[in-house]
């Protein structure tokens, strides 16, 4: 055998061992790769990277809470690779599928327990936060070039609010939207939809200076002297007091 047959044939061998070796790399190579700082942590996993399934758990590491159930996720190749994932906190199968410069990503909603609302930050865990969160997201293209300035990147609604530190239920109903900006940064605005507790505030996301958000929470002005004082304990959580008002602050 000539020498460049030879080096082709070693060639080869190593890209069958390749290959081979992405066809069973075990799904606990993700526990591996999930940078630290996510908030998202791959507990434990079983099967494959193409087809398996995995415990995962959600928010800061000093906070983080397991999810319950298991997330699933199969490749198929019918018609372009796909991968597929399941769980019951979907409304339905999620799709993630190669674009051109990105990664695209099916509409879909998300509905789960506000209490995963305490794996954010120290301050939500102390409010012990109950009720219901459900996200919204357009089919997208995740990836370096933004999608036109003003379109909605999520809709989360926490509905039933309700907090460990006050008998009042529900708090009110709250929404927080993501609009794309077209400096590439992306505009977030909580706001009140009803309730008792009245939460506002506005920020911006973007690669360089991370999340920077301003608001406010306080009593509705019209809520009877037992509510307003029913309410000190959460308010006195969320922040410090100026102006009769409890200033939200995330960096």
């Amino acid at each position: 055998m000539s020498l460049g047959r030879l080096a082709m044939f070693i060639t080869g061998l190593i890209l069958l061992a390749c290959v081979a070796a992405l066809a069973v790399l075990p799904a606990r190579w993700f526990i591996a790769v999930v940078p630290d700082h996510w908030p998202l942590a791959v507990v434990d996993a079983s099967g494959t990277i193409w087809s398996g399934s995995a415990t995962v758990a959600l928010g800061a590491r000093e906070h983080q809470r397991t999810v319950p159930a298991a997330l699933r996720w199969e490749t198929s190749w019918a018609r372009g690779p796909k991968l597929t994932l399941r769980h019951p906190w979907l409304g339905g199968p999620l799709a993630l599928t190669p674009a051109w410069l990105g990664l695209g990503i099916s509409g879909q909603t998300l509905q789960l327990p506000a209490a995963a609302l305490a794996t954010l930050d120290a301050r939500m865990m102390a409010v012990g936060p109950g009720g219901t969160l459900s996200l919204k997201w357009p089919a997208s293209i995740i990836g370096p070039t933004p999608r036109p300035a003003g379109t909605t990147l999520l809709e989360a609604r926490w509905r039933d609010a309700a907090s460990a530190l006050t008998p009042i239920r529900p708090l009110g109903d709250y929404a927080l939207v993501l609009k794309q900006l077209a400096s590439g940064s992306v505009d977030v605005t909580l706001s009140t939809l009803e309730g008792t507790l009245v939460l506002k505030g506005q920020g911006t996301l973007n690669r360089t200076q991370g999340f920077q958000f301003d608001g406010t929470a306080q009593a509705d002005p019209s809520a009877s002297a037992h509510d307003q004082t029913a309410l000190r304990d959460v308010l006195a959580a969320l922040g410090p007091q100026r102006n009769n008002q409890t200033l939200l602050r995330f960096r």
